[in-house]
């Protein structure tokens, strides 16, 4: 996590004689979960007690206080409680970002804050944009990833025009295409003889019924004329 620049404290005058004391004694910068030397008290961020340890190659750290090799543990509650009142402007606030924070919301709105800048998730695009401008930048990149509709090998944006100018999957699909036509016609014709034989099947079974209709018509006058 990285410290907070004291610049970013709106409110510095009022709270910089509490805060002072228990900056990072390496940056001078307010720590993120600070560690706390075991003997002196005294303060680091999390990034120079990363590259402290690099250093000191130990789980001892040389502290600058007590000019001597010492454990570094995170702080206690007091120092949280003197970092309450700071009122602190987003680390993107020059790019556009207007959030005004306190010290427990700081580092979920800096991993969430939409005016951060991020690089292109492309590979060879070195273009950084605001997160929030992620999608538009990605509509024009042309180092997006994209699949070959022909072959379905990937290839960059830029150079996808090129490749499927050439592609040999291009004229393999068009015989595929050629030949579904031909499927689907000889299907469609198959189709249309069997719904004329269905409806040819249809009038003869109408006929039928009127020929049955006119026997029992017939039979029924036959009754009568007997009576």
């Amino acid at each position: 996590m990285n410290p907070i620049d004291t610049r970013q404290i709106l409110n510095w005058d009022q709270v910089k004689v509490h805060l002072q004391p228990n900056l990072c004694i390496e940056c001078q910068l307010v720590p993120q979960q600070p560690l706390q030397c075991y003997r002196c008290q005294k303060l680091l961020c999390q990034t120079c007690h990363g590259d402290l340890k690099q250093k000191s190659r130990g789980p001892k750290i040389f502290c600058q206080k007590c000019k001597a090799l010492n454990y570094f543990n995170p702080a206690n509650n007091a120092i949280y409680q003197s970092y309450r009142d700071m009122v602190i402007g987003c680390v993107n606030r020059r790019y556009g970002c207007k959030v005004t924070l306190d010290y427990k919301k700081y580092q979920k709105h800096v991993e969430e804050c939409e005016f951060q800048r991020i690089p292109c998730p492309s590979p060879g695009c070195f273009v950084t944009t605001l997160k929030r401008a992620k999608g538009d930048h990605l509509q024009v990149c042309e180092y997006v990833i994209e699949t070959c509709q022909y072959c379905n090998k990937q290839f960059n944006r830029k150079s996808m025009a090129y490749h499927q100018e050439k592609c040999n999957g291009k004229d393999v699909q068009q015989i595929d295409l050629a030949s579904l036509k031909s499927d689907f016609l000889r299907l469609r014709s198959k189709l249309d003889a069997a719904i004329s034989q269905f409806e040819q099947s249809a009038e003869i079974a109408l006929l039928e019924q009127k020929v049955i209709k006119q026997q029992l018509e017939i039979q029924q006058l036959k009754n009568n004329i007997n009576q």
